[in-house]
């Protein structure tokens, strides 16, 4: 094994939430390694962006160039409920400073954001398969095992972050999971290069399908329609076990839409893609020595495109979280607890309303009025932000001075220090002998 390097911060994945933890962290100063199994870009599902993420993207410097590659998403098409009419929520009509976000091919995005941490200062390697976490003798992590080109190497740091989407490295390792089995569904998709684009053809289709689940229709550009069936788990392996393909599941699917299917012809559709899309929450995202950021801390149904702006508000979080803590050692527990909590509180706010959601069979006002709801819970605890579920996630950053240590913690922070300060010059100034 070579020798033994040392970061501030190594990070695990370089997906979207590894990418923009490093790139907050490095363009402050810290040294950082971001360690990426695959060489980019690498296909990934999950194309449609909520206006939430936006001031999270201004700080990385990278609204500029989303905005020059990508087709703006100017709101969302529903089709649920009581009501058979479909209903539109436009982003503009939120009362937020955003009035759109960006349909993104995941490939260029996640390549774009990877890039922007390089540029930002952090070391990035790709094909680099980290082989196991270094702990000492009290189980702090300290480091860890990776193979790059061929050669097995040690990267010691502070803090390890486990960005490994539903790999997990370290939380599988570390702590429990919990999976929601009302959500253990499955996604089947596919590209269409024709398709009739709705009367607002900048919006994402979302719609519940008669006989279960719900489908997506999210256009790219003029010509590519990504269309996908988010459906049961268990309701695909039956129709496995009864000889019927993901296609035969995917064309039934559409054929029980009412918008869906006037958008395409099915005989276009292209090469059938499918992935297990098991909601799940691990019991903490951070310990000694490592935290954790996007899938391999929690993820959801993606009704509600939340995927990506989970995962960077939590490596925004952190990235603050990480800060605090590289200066005041002793203030881990204060400061990353706070990053959990507030984490924490995001997943099961935004899994509560996904599951009113999922009955289909409400009123318009009744989900409205839920969203609402939310929002003035947010506003009056000032914990994480106002949040409008339905026509995007609105702005943590904007909302929240998330401060992960608090005024007291701060207070208290700059004491020690001083008092440390004070020490070093008594030693200093002491005879020696």
């Amino acid at each position: 094994m070579s020798e033994t390097t040392r970061y501030d911060v190594v990070v695990i994945g370089g997906g979207p939430a590894g990418s923009t933890l490093a790139g907050l962290l490095a363009k402050r100063g810290r040294s950082v390694l971001v360690l990426e199994r695959e060489s980019f870009p690498r296909y990934h599902i999950g194309e449609s962006l909520v206006t939430g993420m936006i001031p999270v993207m201004e700080e990385l410097g990278v609204v500029d160039e989303l905005e020059a590659r990508f087709q703006r998403k100017t709101g969302i098409n529903l089709v649920w409920g009581k009501d058979p009419q479909p209903w539109r929520t436009d982003f503009s009509a939120t009362g937020g400073v955003y009035d759109h976000s960006w349909h993104v091919k995941r490939d260029e995005f996640d390549q774009m954001l990877l890039d922007n941490a390089r540029k930002l200062g952090a070391t990035v390697l790709e094909q680099a398969h980290v082989n196991d976490i270094v702990q000492d003798a009290d189980g702090t992590v300290t480091g860890v095992v990776y193979t790059h080109g061929g050669t097995k190497k040690r990267a010691s740091a502070a803090y390890t972050v486990d960005a490994s989407g539903q790999n997990r490295v370290v939380t599988r390792k570390l702590t429990e999971v919990t999976f929601q089995e009302d959500l253990r569904n499955v996604a089947v998709w596919t590209y269409f290069k024709r398709f009739t684009p709705l009367e607002a053809p900048d919006d994402i289709l979302v719609e519940a399908i008669d006989g279960g689940g719900w489908m997506w229709g999210i256009p790219l550009s003029e010509t590519e329609l990504s269309l996908g069936y988010v459906l049961p788990a268990s309701q695909l392996a039956e129709a496995a076990a009864q000889g019927r393909s993901r296609t035969d599941v995917f064309l039934e699917g559409l054929a029980g839409s009412r918008i869906a299917r006037t958008m395409v012809d099915p005989s276009d559709a292209g090469e059938m893609r499918t992935a297990r899309d098991w909601s799940h929450v691990s019991e903490r995202f951070y310990g000694r020595g490592w935290v954790a950021v996007g899938d391999a801390a929690c993820f959801i149904d993606p009704l509600f495109s939340s995927g990506v702006w989970l995962g960077t508000s939590g490596a925004w979080m952190a990235s603050r979280a990480l800060d605090a803590v590289l200066d005041e050692p002793g203030a881990e527990d204060q400061a990353l607890g706070r990053f959990n909590d507030t984490y924490q509180q995001l997943y099961s706010d935004i899994l509560a309303y996904v599951r009113f959601f999922m009955d289909p069979n409400r009123l318009r006002e009744e989900y409205m009025e839920r969203a609402q709801g939310v929002g003035r819970m947010y506003v009056e605890n000032s914990r994480v932000g106002f949040i409008s579920l339905i026509s995007g996630i609105k702005a943590l950053p904007e909302l929240v001075s998330f401060d992960p240590m608090g005024v007291e913690g701060i207070q208290e922070a700059m004491q020690d220090r001083a008092a440390r300060t004070e020490a070093a010059k008594a030693a200093a100034a002491a005879p020696v002998g």
